[in-house]
């Protein structure tokens, strides 16, 4: 497929998208990126993480200079050290050359909404991250279960990260909800079982004002309603005069639903949920483990 509107502006998800199940970005794939940034094409990082998570191997391919964060809450312009402004947002900044980025959008939630959703994960054992200002904020209850969570987790297409300072770990976070919950780009729980996440979900979604999705079975993350990927790709590319036809995006997963649906062309990957391919106006033959980016770039023309 050659778009008849050519491609200037392609949103990638990270998790089982752009990385491999290594946490890697292979050389083909940024060959392919570096050769669509050399002609125009703003090729950005689309992702459920804050500024804070964005892998360095990502931060520091050819050309990135946006991002959309935080399943599309934040939408940074990174400025002419991206790396440095992912550190801008580490616990330990201070250790680090940094670099202030530019919020273009933020769309926290509101105070009282942030309260309530806060108060439902209480209810659940989990792994709670609450994202503010592309800052992740845990407690040390938090830290600890996602350490046993990611010691026994198989077949994650999670990116691997050492814990090098992109968390900002405080004493507890319903006291840091006290002073900060008028701050909250998202919360995103890892629960204990997909068992768990599944019976909580209606809770969640049943919650005036929100928007839930799930980047994993055993995942709940939530934003305020209206704030998605999709709707934060379009706020870009029109702040860019880019038209929606010349947009595209590429994912895996459910909390790219948002973006495929919206991006002028949905590019899926083969490793996706079947729902989520479904959505797909071309879908690539090869998964995240294979080039499937640097072929969906190649079909598209890029």
């Amino acid at each position: 497929m050659s778009p008849s509107t050519p491609i200037r502006l392609v949103a990638l998800d990270l998790d089982g998208t752009l990385l491999d199940s290594q946490s890697q970005i292979s050389p083909r794939t940024r060959q392919a990126i570096a050769d669509a940034v050399a002609h125009g094409v703003v090729v950005l990082p689309a992702t459920g993480r804050p500024l804070s998570n964005l892998p360095p191997v990502v931060a520091q391919l050819t050309g990135i200079r946006y991002a959309i964060t935080s399943n599309g809450a934040a939408v940074w312009d990174l400025g002419a050290d991206p790396m440095g402004a992912v550190y801008s947002r580490y616990c330990n900044a201070a250790e680090h050359t940094t670099s202030e980025p530019t919020a273009l959008i933020r769309c926290p939630m509101p105070v009282e909404l942030a309260r309530e959703v806060f108060a439902l994960y209480m209810e659940y054992p989990g792994a709670l991250s609450i994202f503010s200002d592309g800052r992740t904020y845990r407690d040390l209850v938090s830290m600890e279960r996602f350490g046993k969570r990611f010691a026994r987790r198989t077949g994650s297409t999670e990116a691997r990260q050492p814990n090098d300072g992109r968390f900002t770990v405080v004493r507890d976070l319903t006291e840091w909800m006290s002073r900060h919950a008028h701050e909250v780009e998202k919360f995103c729980m890892f629960f204990d079982t997909p068992e768990q996440a599944q019976a909580a979900l209606p809770r969640f979604r049943a919650l005036p004002g929100t928007e839930v999705v799930q980047g994993a079975a055993d995942n709940i993350e939530v934003t305020a309603r209206g704030v998605d990927k999709g709707t934060a790709l379009l706020a870009l590319a029109d702040m860019l005069g880019i038209p929606r036809e010349a947009t595209a995006a590429i994912g895996d997963s459910e909390n790219d639903r948002a973006m495929l649906a919206r991006a002028g062309v949905a590019a899926v990957m083969a490793n996706a949920l079947p729902e989520i391919r479904a959505l797909g106006d071309i879908v690539s033959t090869c998964d995240n483990d294979h080039d499937g980016v640097a072929e969906l770039f190649e079909r598209l023309g890029l």
